[in-house]
């Protein structure tokens, strides 16, 4: 079993071969589409729904006006949405049955950058314990790699993802002493050791946009660790919407 961490999505589709294809993919936007999601599922969602786009999201909404529409673009939640992409706000709400469609800057987009066929799971540091070891249990029963798949900002390296890859890359190897690790899990390792929260947060361009929006309290949440059991997982992709389809893995 091989580990190896992209920190960008680009990289890791640069990167894919027929041998990659049915890899584990840990997907981090832990600033802070996957902490969301790990708290939406925390707080009885069914299934989340992730779109591309806002107008994918919108149109989906349009189909399924009982969905609730969450989204942020820039760290600033959208006008015509039910909610933004606040771990918090979720963290109070009641999400027992709801269906939700969310749309991110950078994390919902990370997901659909990985093989159709692989096992897509979003992780971060707030279900740290969780997303590793049943990343492990799956690579084991399908014998396969893992990937923990940064989402980056706008395309290019991001700090925070970074640093969380290093210390979910550190767990992975602490639950499982043979795994193969690449060269870029050593750098990943190296970039947690000296950012670990909360030192991260003094670095970070995500860190620094979220406390523009006036959401310091999400830092805060997105930086606890193994606190969440909930694994999202992609399931599939939705034929009448086209988006992608999260659900909880346990």
């Amino acid at each position: 079993m091989k580990l190896h961490v992209y920190f960008t999505p680009a990289e890791f589709v640069a990167a894919q071969t027929s041998d990659s294809a049915d890899d584990i993919c840990i997907v981090i936007d832990v600033i802070r589409a996957t902490t969301s999601l790990a708290v939406m599922f925390d707080q009885g969602a069914t299934r989340v729904y992730a779109a591309n786009t806002i107008e994918q999201a919108r149109q989906a909404a349009r189909i399924h006006p009982e969905y609730l529409l969450c989204g942020e673009r820039n760290a600033l939640p959208l006008p015509d949405f039910a909610y933004g992409n606040s771990p918090v706000q979720f963290a109070q709400t009641d999400l027992r049955g709801c269906e939700l469609i969310l749309t991110t800057t950078n994390g919902s987009r990370a997901f659909y950058a990985c093989p159709k066929q692989s096992v897509r799971l979003a992780g971060c540091f707030y279900n740290a314990q969780a997303v590793t070891s049943q990343a492990l249990r799956l690579a084991k029963e399908r014998d396969t790699n893992i990937a923990l798949v940064c989402a980056g900002e706008a395309g290019v390296f991001a700090l925070d993802d970074a640093t969380c890859a290093g210390y979910l890359a550190r767990e992975l190897l602490r639950q499982h002493t043979a795994i193969q690790a690449h060269e870029s899990v050593l750098a990943a390792t190296a970039i947690y050791q000296h950012y670990a929260p909360p030192k991260l947060l003094a670095y970070g361009n995500s860190a620094r946009s979220v406390i523009a929006a006036g959401l310091r309290a999400d830092l805060d949440m997105c930086m606890r660790t193994s606190i969440s059991t909930s694994v999202p997982t992609v399931v599939r992709q939705d034929a009448q919407t086209n988006l992608l389809v999260l659900e909880r893995l346990v």
